[in-house]
């Protein structure tokens, strides 16, 4: 009855799990910016994203692994961009249109150019 051998001992652990690096809230902040940016005040939003996204990179390299986030801040720079491009370019479109309008309405009043 007593040749039942003992059960073996537990395999030695691995130990506690490191925590997982946790995300950069200033880029979560600064994507946010950059997509509201589409809607409400283009450049401006757009700028204050690239702003929060810079001190976010400088945050992530100087935490040596444990804050996360640089995919995040390089989502801002890229919608943050895109955005001012393009309001740059409707804006001179648009300035385009009315001086043609202004040109136009100039000769059709006067009769004469310039």
């Amino acid at each position: 009855m007593s040749d039942a051998l003992p059960p073996p001992p537990p395999a030695p652990g691995y130990g506690p799990t490191p925590p997982a690096p946790r995300t950069s809230s200033n880029a979560v902040v600064a994507l946010v910016l950059a997509l509201l940016s589409w809607a409400l005040c283009p450049v401006i939003l757009a700028v204050g994203g690239l702003v929060l996204a810079r001190s976010a990179q400088r945050e992530i390299e100087a935490s040596n692994g444990w804050v996360g986030g640089s995919g995040l801040v390089t989502a801002t720079r890229w919608v943050a961009w895109i955005n001012i491009v393009l309001s740059a370019v409707v804006l001179v479109v648009g300035l385009l249109f009315l001086i043609g309008a202004v040109v136009t309405s100039t000769t059709t009043t006067t009769g004469v150019a310039g």
